[in-house]
């Protein structure tokens, strides 16, 4: 008996070393956005810092949904959880580190005139940034016809345990007590 409670305490300390390597080492987040002919989207997740398995989030099939029971309305305050919802946002974006952007396209609006007016909005994006590698913009005007088509791909990192206190702190200033 005591060897199975050794055993049961190996494995549950092994898990929970398992949660917190989780919950520690980054998690990339890989987006591919491509427009030829149609629309098409991919993205995927890389835990324990991308040696983990790549889990594809996009191509799944869904599954159909269980019957709904019938619940409680609850009124949510929106004066509180809009304010909350964007310093939510501002405390993910500040953890996010961005490890590569590609964007490649090509556009034209049919007029020749939109055409440059739009390429030159964004020429401080595509001429305005330093050649690095993690960013790469190229852009290229069409003038004789509408188009769009390219590849955009964005590779982020973000460690799970820091989203930790934002979400708390989101949680308590939409849903807590009022003050």
């Amino acid at each position: 008996m005591a060897e199975l409670g050794a055993a049961l305490a190996v494995l549950l300390a092994a898990l929970l070393g398992l949660i917190v390597l989780v919950l520690v080492l980054p998690l990339r987040i890989e987006l591919v956005l491509r427009k030829e002919a149609g629309l098409v989207f991919s993205a995927a997740l890389r835990p324990l810092g991308g040696f983990g398995p790549r889990i594809r989030l996009s191509g799944r099939r869904k599954t159909p949904a269980a019957p709904k029971k019938p619940s409680r309305k609850r009124r949510y305050e929106t004066r509180r959880i809009v304010p909350a919802a964007g310093r939510l946002a501002a405390a993910v974006l500040r953890r996010i580190r961005i490890r590569a952007l590609i964007l490649d396209a090509k556009f034209g609006s049919g007029d020749p005139a939109e055409t440059g007016q739009l390429y030159g909005t964004l020429a401080p994006l595509v001429y305005g940034t330093l050649p690095a590698r993690r960013l790469q913009v190229s852009l290229e005007p069409v003038f004789g016809r509408a188009v769009l088509s390219g590849r955009a791909e964005l590779d982020v990192s973000v460690v799970p345990a820091a989203l930790i206190g934002p979400a708390v702190r989101f949680g308590w200033d939409a849903f807590g007590p009022v003050r």
